[in-house]
């Protein structure tokens, strides 16, 4: 081991396979930029890659059988191959000292991946003045007092955010599930339209009734709800939700599970508006819980990767979880209002939007764990 500066501490480098020994608290140092690493550490054409996806899931598998034969050289304790801060890239932890042994391609990753965040500070800044400011909006919207100087300097002009492109990597898959529940709901939306007859959902109602109780609709209602739109804004909202991240969560899980995971968060959240939704609000239709299970499901599978979206009358490119805090706040915050009712006339109460999240977050986390599982070797 040879001492290297990284800011103002010195990390350990392995003279021999560039591994980087960070002591406990050390590893921010390797996070904001601080610790040199050499060009022929990353290989050529790689880094940023690895920086986006994480390195391959067998590569934490293979660090992990090569844990056991390792101790940790500051305290000679058991060391642990883990998934650092659930961004893909595998280094081992000592369960000791809780120091970190990163070997160089994974300090490469960790590097390039977080370099990505700190070349964007501007626009996660910009992002959280947005958010500040449709905070503030909806307090006066609700009458609530606002500090002096702190009105917001521009009107959001479209009360709605959608992500327009990510950077996944590329599909193993054809998205069929994905595209076919778009089209099932585009053919319903325009049926509706030529028909002239008000949307209905199975049973004959209207939507699904904030606060009804779970008797207030068949089953077969909240089951179907997803499918079904109330304006041609959440139409193509849930489009594009579907469009840019279903695609991604579908490739990872197969077809049938995630189809059986849209079902089950749509069915999530109209059981949480039924149950905790605000009487007197309009009754919901649209794939805004089930759409808001696929962010849960993707924050899980892919929190790092960069979504481009469009929110609170901005266009900004930001990793997944910070999309996540984003669309929540904004299903808080956009409240009633004559501009918000003529986008969606059938809005989900922020009890399904949330519900709805947390069901996909938890079903995919699950998930997740199965393939840790049947990854690890056998003894």
């Amino acid at each position: 081991m040879r001492t290297v500066k990284a800011g103002d501490r010195d990390v350990d480098r392995c003279m021999t396979c560039g591994s980087l020994w960070f002591d406990f608290g050390e590893i921010r140092e390797l996070t904001e930029g601080h610790v040199p690493i050499p060009s022929e550490t990353a290989e050529p054409g790689t880094a940023n890659t690895e920086g986006r996806a994480g390195l391959a899931p067998a590569e934490l598998l293979r660090m992990h059988r090569e844990s056991a034969k390792l101790s940790c050289p500051r305290c000679d304790g058991k060391l642990r191959a883990i998934d650092f801060q659930m961004t893909g890239v595998p280094v081992f932890l000592c369960l000791g000292c809780h120091g970190y042994l990163s070997p160089r391609r994974s300090a490469a990753a960790i590097n390039a991946r977080f370099q990505y965040i700190r070349e964007h500070q501007e626009q996660y800044a910009a992002l959280g003045e947005a958010m500040a400011a449709e905070f503030r909006r909806g307090m006066e919207s609700r009458g609530m007092p606002v500090p002096r100087g702190s009105r917001p300097r521009a009107q959001i002009p479209l009360p709605i955010l959608v992500p327009l492109g990510d950077d996944a990597p590329a599909l193993q898959s054809f998205p069929f599930v994905t595209y076919l529940l778009i089209g099932l709901s585009v053919v319903l939306y325009l049926y509706f339209q030529i028909s002239g007859a008000l949307p209905r959902l199975p049973g004959g109602v209207p939507g699904i009734p904030a606060g009804g109780g779970l008797g207030a609709v068949p089953a077969a209602a909240v089951l179907a709800s997803p499918l079904v739109h109330g304006g041609l804004v959440p139409l193509l909202a849930g489009a594009l939700f579907l469009f840019v991240l279903g695609d991604d969560v579908e490739d990872r899980i197969g077809p049938i599970p995630f189809l059986f995971l849209y079902l089950v968060c749509g069915a999530a959240a109209g059981v949480a508006h039924l149950l905790w939704g605000q009487p007197g609000h309009p009754a919901a239709l649209g794939s805004a819980g089930a759409v808001g299970g696929i962010l849960g499901a993707y924050l899980i599978f892919f929190p790092q990767v960069s979504i481009k979206m469009y929110g609170l009358g901005r266009l900004a490119s930001v990793p997944a979880y910070l999309f996540a805090c984003a669309w929540i706040l904004a299903a808080l915050l956009i409240g009633p209002g004559l501009l918000t009712n003529f986008i969606n006339p059938a809005p989900l109460s922020f009890a399904g939007n949330v519900a709805g999240f947390g069901i996909g977050a938890c079903l995919a986390a699950i998930w997740r764990s199965l393939e840790a599982a049947m990854e690890r070797p056998r003894s």
